[in-house]
């Protein structure tokens, strides 16, 4: 299932679908992959969801929207390395 870890403004989370070996076979570890969420823009909807790679400094991808609640952009975040993750799998 999946993690989470909160620490000052950023939210990590990571998790996988499938077993680690299921993936890992096609070349995809969904270990490697994380959301974070940040605190980017002035309220009312500071919050961006951010996907990172092991071994890379900055995100492979982002949410275009700002969010309202750190909570709602980390579902939103999650969703989108869900969909990430199939998307590389394929």
């Amino acid at each position: 299932m999946g993690g989470l870890v909160s620490a000052g403004h950023r939210q990590l989370l990571a998790f996988g679908a499938r077993p680690a070996h299921s993936r890992a076979m096609n070349g995809i570890d969904p270990t490697d992959y994380s959301v974070v969420v940040k605190h980017r823009a002035k309220p009312p909807k500071p919050w961006r969801w951010e996907i990172y790679r092991a071994g890379r400094s900055g995100p492979i991808e982002q949410s275009s929207v700002y969010f309202k609640t750190m909570v709602t952009a980390g579902k939103a975040g999650k969703e989108a390395l869900k969909q990430l993750l199939g998307r590389l799998d394929a």
